[in-house]
């Protein structure tokens, strides 16, 4: 079975493009394999990048249409339309699929996007488990800084979302680590603090891929009292900050 590719690369391709042909960048260089002949008569392709196999895949200008019209996915500035193109589809294959939250595997995976997009002059990249939908420009720099060792660009690849008040949910983290963040938070939280908390939060996640709260079900992350424990539906981790501290005198 041939899972969904987590990133697209919008661009616009002719209807003969052959990914067979691809004119791969000088930087690639000897750091990747192409093995044409593993999907036979399918617009299909399996590279490796550094010894990490990844699935390409073609969709054709309505097929992206429909893939982005049946899926949530949210543009990340306010001016970026639902891209109109086609679509190259990047993934993991199935031998290092439990290893993808891996930073190696991530950091190719976002690599190769960035090699095709330049190539195609791509317009758009989207990512799949969070929704995330952004200009190539934008998501070609973050993955630069990435790549030369900057954040984890969480913005793309994870999103939060304010469920109810004080109640926040992410969307994108299950990809990395099985299961996403049910947070809740005391009134007395700013938003700028809950950001940053989970963003803390995410980083460890992404780069252990597991959620855990270290030494016991308590602890201490920036100084606030934080709870954890598996959710109820076995879908989510459900974490809670207690109210800060209130300081007299």
């Amino acid at each position: 079975m041939i899972s969904d590719p987590a990133l697209l690369i919008v661009a616009p391709m002719m209807n003969g493009f052959d990914l067979a042909h691809f004119p791969w960048p000088r930087a690639a260089g000897d750091r990747l394999l192409v093995n044409g002949a593993k999907f036979d008569d399918l617009d299909m392709l399996e590279v490796i990048v550094d010894g990490m196999p990844f699935l390409l895949s073609r969709l054709s200008a309505e097929e992206t249409r429909q893939k982005f019209a049946d899926e949530s996915f949210r543009p990340l500035s306010g001016d970026l339309p639902y891209p109109d193109g086609s679509a190259i589809g990047i993934g993991p294959r199935d031998i290092v699929t439990s290893a993808r939250h891996l930073p190696e595997i991530n950091c190719r995976l976002l690599m190769l996007g960035k090699w095709i997009g330049t190539i195609l002059a791509a317009t758009a990249a989207a990512w799949g488990p969070s929704g995330g939908l952004v200009h190539f420009a934008d998501y070609d720099k973050a993955v630069s800084d990435y790549l030369a060792g900057g954040p984890f660009p969480p913005d793309f690849q994870i999103c939060f979302a304010e469920e109810r008040k004080g109640r926040f949910l992410t969307r994108g983290l299950a990809y990395f680590a099985d299961r996403e963040i049910r947070l809740s938070v005391g009134t007395d939280y700013e938003a700028s603090d809950v950001a940053e908390q989970l963003a803390r939060i995410v980083d460890d996640i992404v780069t252990h891929g597991k959620i855990d709260i270290p030494g016991s079900p308590r602890t201490s992350i920036k100084r606030h009292p934080l709870s954890g424990s598996d959710g109820d539906d076995h879908g989510y981790f459900d974490i809670s900050f207690e109210s800060q501290p209130t300081i007299t005198g």
